[in-house]
Formats: C-alpha cells, structure tokens, sequence
C-alpha cells in the first residue's frame, strides 16, 4: 500500500509538472494609435500602443508559440520588429524587406515559436516612429530558472524630445546655427571662450584643420529620459534582504545611459537575453538596444536608487528600491567634450579590457577561436519542414544539456569584486558564456571589413563610405562562418544589431566569448564579432542610433540563392533601402536696417537645391539659384543661374562696374577647406568669373560671427547673437549696403 501511494504520488507530480511546462498559445492584441502626451507642460503628438508609453511587457514562457495582432489605427503605415527573437524571415517585421507594411486601418498577425528564453523588446522600424513612443519590453521565461529572486522588475529606458523627430533629424543636417543649438541646450557649446578656458583651442584647430567637427557624444538635446515613461518610480513594497531581479532595456531612439545602484555593486546574469557568468560591477555604459538582467539586493535601511543617467549627463532617470529614505546613486562626472582625446578614451570603457585590437586581429589569423559552437535549439523556418541550424544560445545539443543538469549548482562569479570593495567599471571583457560558443567546425569562414564612417558635418551615416541606398547587401552563403571586423572610424559610439542571429562577441575568454545580438562599437575602435550563418532570405544589420540608421548605416545580410518571400511581391525592396534619401527643407530670412536676406535649401545626401538672395531699399539685389551634386563629402559642381543688380569689381579690367544681369547661367564648383571654409568659384555667361569664401565662427555660448569675402571685392562681416533655436539677432557690415542691424528667422 505504501508503496503504490508513493508510486501515486510521484505518477501526480509527473502530471502536475507536465502540465504547467507544457507549451502554449500566448495571444495579444496591440492596437497602435496617435496620441498626446504632456511630459512638460507642452503638449505634443506622440504615438501609444494599446494607450500607453511604453507599450505593454509581453510576457511568456520558453516553447510558447506567440499569436500578436497588432492592429494601425494610424493614418500612417506602421510596423513592429522583435528586437533579439530569433523567429521566421516573415516575422521579424521590417517593413518591406522582411515583412510587409502593416497600412492604415490594418491588421497583420505575428505568429511564432518562442524558442529562447530572456529579456527582450520591441519598437517600430517605419522611419522615426520609434522615437515618438512605439516600444515595448518582451519577458520570456525560462523552462528551468537559474536564479531564484524574490521579485523582477522589467525596466525600460528611453528618451523624449518634444521637438517632431523629422524636425530633430532636418536640425542635424543643417549648417547653420540651429545646428549647434542641441549643444547650447546641453550646456555643452564648442565655443571660442569654452575652448580657451578648456585649454582646447590647439586640439579643435587641429581636427578643425582635417574638417572634424566639434565633440558631440550624443547627437540630440532630449527634453526628458525616462524609466517605464517616467523620471522616477518607487518600489518600496520590496523588503530589506530580498533578491531582485532587474531586467533592463534601453529602448532610446540615440541615448546611451551609465547604469549605477546606490545599494552596492550589481550582479550581472544576463546579456542581450542569454545568461553570463556572474560579474559583480559598479557601473555599466549601455548602449542603445541592448539589455542587462542584474540581480540586486535590497539593503536593511532605505530606499536605495537605481539611476540611469543619459551619456552626456544631460539628465537621468530613478527607481528607489526598498523602505525608508532615499539614499541617491553617485553622480556622474559630466564630460569634458572640448578635449576630443580625453572624450574619447572615456567612451571606450565597453572595450574588453582596453584591449589592443592589433593583437585581437593576431589572434584572429592564427585561428585561436574556431571550434564547435553549441548549438542549443532549432531555429524554425517559415514552415515546420523548414529547420534550420542557428548560432545562438538557445538551440538544445549535448553540451547544454550538461549545462543543465549542473543548473541547480553554485556559480561562480567571474571577479570577486564584491568583497574587495574595488569600483568595477564594465567592459564586454567580462561576460563570459556558460558553454563554448565556437562556431561550427569545417566551414568555409568568410572575412568582412566593415568601417563605420559618416560625415558628422553633413550628418550622413555610412558603412565603408557607402549609405545603404549606395550599397544596400552583404552577401554570404548559407553554411558559412562569417566574420565581421567593425572599425568605428568616427567620433560617436555606434550600437550595430543584427536581425535573426546572436554573434560571438570576441573577448579575452576565448572558446567562451559572449553572444549577443546588439554590440557597442565605441569611437576609434574595433571589434569583432562572427555567426554562423545558416538561415535565408534577408536579414537587417544596422546602428541602431534611429538617426544614423535614418542617414545610411546599414546593410542587410543576403543568404545567395534565396529568393524574398511571395508575400512581398507588392512590396519593393527600395522603399527601405532609399530612406536615406530623403530631402530636407531649410533656410533663414533676415531683416536688418540696410538689407534683408534670404536662403532656402533642399537638399538630400546627394544633391542640394539652394537659393540665395540679398537686396537693400535702394533696387540693389542679387539671387542666386543653384543645384549642386556631392561627388565627395566635400567637392560638388553646380548650375544654376543668377541675377545681379549692382555694382561689383571686375577684377580682369581693375574697375568697379554697375552690372545688371537677368537669369544668366552660372556653372561653378563648391568645396568645404580646411577649417570649414566654404570656397565658391563660378563663371556665368557673360564671362563673369567669381572665388568666394565663406565661414562661420562660434565666438561665445549665443554668438556667432559669418563672414563672407569674394573677388569681386565684396565682404559681409555679420553677428549673430541665438536668442532662440529659430531667431537671432544679427547685425554687422556689408561692403555693398554699409552698417546695419536686424532680426534673422530660421525655418
């Protein structure tokens, strides 16, 4: 009898077991609309999901199959891409290339196995809806927890710009003072004065020298950063001792942000959704679309803060963690921006270990990291006769299965900084996988310099000097193992993601680099990461900076010999593909006592269409119409005509001469110097030939100083003193109207 009641009882626990681990649907509706928010007093359009900023956490279990309707109550098509979850081509939600767009008025269902476990999200990936608030976390249980806690937090990090973000990215190409106006707003201007005072003035001549512009760590002034769609949350229910899990995502449109707890070092389990052996660290420097699990501990006494401060120190963001008085996270020192060298060394802290690169690349030709790669799972197809082999920590082999059976066993931490009460700054040095994660053994292995470059003057973004409309694929063969060697060669961090795989990331730890799926790539660095490439069609690779990724760096991965998926035939590739070439519209007017001026500019990366024109009260004018093409960054012809009435210097008779010319065509070259001197020669027509030069100057935080010289023996010597991001006051000298002094109106 006591027997058979034994044997009962273990047949109901089976059962039990059975049922709570056996996979199921998980449904949602996500119903995307136009809404309006008031985070400052100022009311401005954003976008909810379901009515809200963040849009809800989805959460599931490892094996649920996910069933998400996502429906557009926009007047604007939309999508929706889940970052990190290794899913179908059809699903991955990049419109046009991946997945159709989802149109006003319709409703398109996501419908995948969940085959991975871990923190992860989801965000739009139509134009710069993102930055306007469509976004989301994803929880996905375990079958088998790690760690046990008493509590999870799922935090969301973000940041807000009650400015549109069209109106953000036109800001950021254009060349005038509106441009600098983020910097003023941040406190940080790359004025004459800051730069004396910084004792910078010899170091920003020589990059000016090579056409490099000012320090700019992060490109927008944002108006708020949030945690969950606030500045600061309480979580005082949690009880002094208790374990608690913190699931962080950055879901910023271009922030990165220091994460820091004041109640002591944190434990970090997790990267990019896959667990890690455990590092004890102080601080970590996020970049945008990754996403840490950390274990805290809530101390005996007070609530404790967990702060997220934005990477140019402009603002940040709180949770307070635990009961009693609030007991705040250490500042963060702000940058010293006007020393270029100092900046850049700060933004390599995510390097491992400040490696040399160099021997990296050694270790690289003697082949130090190829091997087996565990594989976990199977990654499903479009169809369930379509499994494919994935690199990526979720796909079930012999090797995880010895990781398992040990799972209820102490781990070991990777440094013992706890108890040493030394400060632990992060870098990808110190995630270590639990298993190998070598790549498959006997594959051809295709190598792949990839440059990050850009033109931070222009504002476009690129890859090897090439947007992605100029150079849209990067083509490899299903079986592979491809290597990517990323070279940021610009001034800014770039976070560059991967769409439908995890990638080693190569560090220190050999046969146990880490996967992710997002990997910082900070200033003047290189890093290198590789996958093992078996899936198909296309998948997207690109920074995931919303306005860089919006300027051109991007590619996506072509697997040869696959073919798009039918439910695309009505969808062109292009439309993603040419959105970094989109035209922008800017220019001024300016009314001052002796004349009024006008400049309007259409441009795109390749091509500006440019108006100028200048008249005083007594019937002098010039207009200047013009199209010019960029064949570099710096040299581009034009055409254009013009029409004069005034008097100028010929400088081939030596007389000043009243010229009236009407509509005459002009051919000439423009070319950006040294210093970012603008030099404009051209000839018309009639045989009127002209070499102008032009500059603007930062003087002061709020005043600027244009000056403008010709052969025609004409100078205007102008200040401008920013009252606002849009109007100044301007006043100053032209050789041809005198003195004089108004308002300037930007638009």
């Amino acid at each position: 009898m006591k027997k058979l009641l034994i044997i009962l009882c273990l047949f109901t626990s089976c059962m039990l077991h059975a049922q709570v681990n056996k996979p199921k649907t998980v449904e949602y509706t996500l119903n995307i609309a136009d809404t309006t928010v008031n985070y400052t007093g100022k009311r401005v359009k954003a976008i909810a999901v379901n009515g809200s900023i963040p849009a809800p956490t989805l959460y599931f279990t490892e094996g649920d199959t996910a069933v998400i309707h996502v429906h557009n109550e926009m007047n604007v098509s939309t999508s929706v891409h889940w970052h990190g979850i290794l899913l179908p081509n059809l699903m991955d939600g990049v419109p046009y290339l991946t997945t159709p767009p989802i149109e006003p008025g319709k409703t398109f269902t996501f419908r995948f196995p969940l085959i991975q476990s871990g923190t992860y999200w989801y965000h739009s990936h139509t134009m710069l809806q993102e930055q306007s608030g469509l976004y989301g976390s994803i929880v996905i249980q375990p079958i088998k927890k790690r760690y046990q806690v008493d509590g999870e937090l799922v935090l969301v990090l973000s940041d807000w710009t009650n400015e549109k973000p069209a109106s953000v990215l036109t800001t950021l190409k254009r060349r005038d003072a509106a441009n600098e106006y983020y910097a003023l707003e941040k406190g940080y201007p790359q004025s004459l004065d800051k730069l004396l005072k910084h004792h910078a003035w010899g170091e920003r001549l020589k990059a000016a020298y090579n056409r490099m512009p000012p320090m700019d760590i992060s490109d927008v002034y944002y108006n708020r950063f949030f945690i969950n769609g606030t500045t600061e949350l309480d979580f005082s229910k949690y009880k002094p001792g208790q374990k608690i899990r913190l699931r962080v995502i950055n879901g910023s449109a271009s922030s990165y942000f220091y994460l820091q707890y004041a109640g002591g070092k944190m434990e970090l389990i997790a990267a990019d959704g896959v667990d890690v052996q455990p590092v004890f660290i102080d601080r970590l420097l996020m970049g945008v679309a990754e996403t840490y699990d950390f274990i805290i501990t809530v101390p005996t006494n007070g609530a404790y803060e967990f702060r997220s401060t934005a990477i140019d120190v402009t603002g940040h963001a709180s949770v307070f963690i635990g009961q009693g008085n609030k007991i705040m996270a250490p500042d963060i020192p702000k940058p010293n921006v006007w020393k270029m060298s100092e900046t850049i060394h700060n933004l390599t802290v995510n390097m491992p270990g400040r490696m040399n690169m160099g021997n990296m690349n050694m270790r690289l030709k003697k082949g130090g990291h190829m091997g087996n790669m565990p594989m976990d799972k199977q990654t499903m197809g479009s169809s369930k006769n379509e499994m494919v082999q994935q690199s990526n920590p979720m796909q079930k082999t012999s090797v995880e299965k010895k990781v398992n059976q040990n799972m209820d066993m102490p781990v070991m931490s990777a440094v013992k900084s706890d108890t040493t009460g030394k400060f632990i700054m992060f870098n990808y040095d110190m995630l270590k996988s639990f298993t190998p994660t070598n790549l498959p053994q006997g594959n051809p292995t295709r190598e792949i310099t990839l440059n990050l470059t850009g033109n931070m003057y222009r504002y476009v973004w690129s890859i090897n000097n090439k947007t992605i409309s100029q150079q849209d694929s990067i083509a490899v063969k299903k079986g592979e193992n491809v290597r990517l060697i990323l070279v940021n060669k610009t001034m800014m961090n770039h976070p560059m993601h991967l769409h439908g795989h995890y990638f080693r990331v190569l560090n220190k730890n050999g046969d146990y680099s880490p996967l992710k799926h997002t990997v910082d790539v900070p200033p003047m660095t290189t890093v290198v990461i590789e996958f093992a490439a078996n899936q198909d069609k296309d998948w997207f690779f690109h920074c995931h900076i919303l306005y860089h990724l919006a300027s051109g760096m991007a590619r996506y991965i072509h697997y040869e010999g696959s073919e798009r998926d039918t439910a695309l035939a009505n969808y062109p590739l292009k439309k993603i593909l040419n959105e970094d070439k989109q035209w922008f519209f800017y220019g001024s007017l300016a009314a001052k006592s002796m004349m009024t001026e006008f400049t309007a500019n259409y441009i795109n990366m390749s091509n500006a269409i440019r108006t100028e024109a200048n008249t005083n009260y007594n019937g002098q004018y010039e207009i200047n119409l013009s199209y010019e093409r960029y064949i570099t960054n710096w040299f581009r012809p034009y055409i254009g005509v013009a029409t004069v009435r005034q008097k100028y210097f010929n400088v081939f008779s030596g007389k000043e001469i009243f010229q009236q010319e009407f509509d005459l065509p002009v051919v000439g070259i423009r070319y950006t110097l040294p210093f970012f001197i603008e030099s404009d020669l051209r000839i018309n027509s009639a045989g009127r030939v002209r070499l102008q030069l032009e500059s603007d100057e930062w003087l002061l935080p709020h005043v600027f100083f244009n000056w403008r010289i010709n052969t025609d023996k004409e100078y205007h010597l102008d200040l401008q003193y920013l009252l606002s991001k849009y109007i100044s006051l301007s006043g100053g000298y032209d050789s041809r109207y005198q003195w004089g002094g108004g308002l300037l109106v930007r638009f």
